[in-house]
């Protein structure tokens, strides 16, 4: 044996042997379970032996949604998402110009999120911007990513500043006197990018590989991300080559499951020329499904809904496809052998995605499609239910209630935020749901993540929230282990702790199921191993 792992707590969501001590692991694979006498008695003097010291040991964590490209890339950015009052991103931002004044480069900050300013919760315009600096282009993006805003200059440079409500095909937002108020939403405020100097896939490379790490820190072993097209438009190649590289130079150390993510056919259609096909790997990278991006955010009133906001009757969001478009894209994904994801926060944009898997289904079934829905925040018990009919797979963020129990009330009415984030109903339905945090909206630490799905609080000293609709322990960490493998076709190689699988784990400093679930958020990880290999060690 390679390694084994002895006098431990080891809890293997496998119902065959709930639990043990002891295992040990040969190429990358678990060959066998047991007691320490049992296990000891294989070693041998190449072995390396691993006391766990009464720790506890859980499959490898899987974050099911984050942007991993597009988070490493926040570094070299101002960082706004601990900012408490606008005039603190004033200063940083101010600070930032003085930085670039004379230069090429923009002022580019992220992760705002208004709803934590005690001075104003009002999205800053381009007059705001203008104020800190109207000689250096400034962009700042919300921390739900579907909004930007702008000064005049970042306008001018992006080739928006001439655009007019009557004629403009952008989705961006005009103030009473005409001219463009700053704000620019989805697939527009992705294009801005353009203006920015790309990345080389040296640097890609880097970025990528040093946020892996940090992953790899809190115990994920495998992460769904989409990374195409948002740090540059039109940017796919360059990093498909940038992965490719890491696996050939040993650099991926965590598995990554990219979700493939086109606004429009023609995009798809070049990706499909290459020739790669759903489920191929190159090492630890595989091709995902298909992903689109349906509608906005809740705190931007841009998630597309059925009703009009109640505190913003004048809007029901935005769907970012038309019913045609969606069922193009989904047409050319299944007829290549790929399933889907989405992303639908609204209640109108769920029911359209559902309507147009039900179309795309109908005409080419598959035994076997795990479809899922990212988010699945705002639906009733009807469109729960035609979810559960279909089999889609859930993709939810249990710690976004730190953020959303205290606006959604606001936006959709109690009676229908009571039936949304509805984990528990899933559960009682069979439905497959994993967990994810779509980092950089949320860092992606779950257990954190697990105690927001437990206990239906943000954090320890919150009020819980329909606190009904939480569920168990066991549950919540099978979300973010087991049920992740399932939605990436991958349940029998690893998301268990079963012989035959791979050696993906995870050791905690403490024994989560025997301690005060406010101990979720202060655990530690101590150990990383992604098929066989320690990736992480504290």
């Amino acid at each position: 044996m390679d390694t084994i792992f002895y006098n431990g707590i080891i809890h293997t969501l496998d119902k065959a042997y709930p639990e043990v001590s002891a295992l040990a692991i040969k190429d990358g694979v678990i060959l066998r379970l047991g007691s320490d006498e049992e296990i000891l008695a294989l070693k041998t003097p190449q072995t390396r032996l691993i006391d766990l010291q009464g720790r506890l040991m859980l499959p490898g964590f899987a974050d099911t949604h984050l942007h991993l490209l597009f988070y490493g890339t926040f570094r070299r950015r101002i960082d706004l998402v601990n900012t408490t009052t606008y005039e603190e991103v004033v200063r940083m931002c101010r600070e930032g110009a003085e930085k670039v004044r004379g230069t090429n480069r923009w002022v580019i900050g992220c992760n705002f999120n208004q709803i934590n300013w005690t001075d104003t919760n009002k999205i800053p315009d381009r007059n705001d911007l203008d104020a800190i600096a109207s000689d250096v282009p400034i962009f700042l993006q919300r921390a739900c990513g579907h909004i930007v805003c702008m000064n005049t200059m970042a306008l001018q440079l992006a080739g928006l500043w001439d655009e007019r409500e009557a004629t403009t095909k952008e989705t961006m937002d005009f103030g009473p006197d005409g001219l463009p108020n700053g704000y620019v939403r989805e697939n527009s405020a992705m294009c801005v990018q353009s203006c920015w100097e790309r990345y080389t896939v040296e640097e890609i490379k880097d970025i990528l590989e040093s946020t892996c790490l940090e992953a790899a820190s809190k115990g994920i072993v495998q992460v769904h991300t989409d990374d195409f097209n948002l740090i540059a438009d039109d940017d796919f190649e360059d990093v498909l080559q940038a992965y490719r590289e890491l696996n050939e130079e040993g650099r991926l150390p965590i598995r990554v499951n990219e979700q493939i993510r086109f606004r429009r056919t023609d995009q798809l259609q070049r990706f499909l020329d290459l020739g790669y096909r759903a489920n191929d790997t190159m090492g630890h990278f595989k091709f995902g499904p298909v992903k689109f991006l349906c509608d906005g955010s809740l705190g931007s009133h841009s998630a597309a809904m059925r009703q009009p906001y109640h505190n913003d009757p004048d809007t029901k969001g935005l769907l970012l496809f038309t019913d045609e478009e969606l069922y193009e894209l989904a047409k050319l994904a299944y007829t290549n052998g790929y399933h889907l994801t989405a992303h639908c926060i609204g209640d109108a944009a769920l029911e359209q995605m559902i309507n147009t898997i039900q179309r795309v289904s109908a005409e080419f079934p598959h035994a076997d499609r795990r479809n899922g829905i990212i988010h699945c925040q705002i639906m009733d018990e009807a469109l729960q239910d035609r979810f559960r009919k279909l089999n889609l797979v859930a993709y939810v963020q249990p710690i976004f209630i730190k953020a959303d129990s205290a606006v959604v009330d606001e936006c959709v009415g109690a009676e229908l935020g009571r039936q949304s984030y509805n984990w528990r109903r899933y559960e009682d339905m069979g439905v497959h749901m994993c967990g994810g945090s779509d980092c950089p909206v949320e860092p992606f630490d779950v257990l954190p993540n697990i105690y927001c799905a437990v206990t239906r609080k943000g954090k320890p000293g919150m009020e819980a929230w329909y606190p009904e609709n939480g569920v168990t322990l066991e549950e919540a960490v099978e979300m973010f282990t087991k049920e992740a493998a399932y939605a990436s076709y991958d349940e029998a190689k690893y998301g268990t702790i079963t012989v035959g699988k791979y050696a993906d784990l995870v050791v905690l400093d403490r024994n989560i199921y025997d301690r005060p679930l406010e101990e979720l958020c202060e655990a530690q990880v101590d150990l990383t191993m992604v098929e066989g290999e320690i990736v992480f060690q504290r």
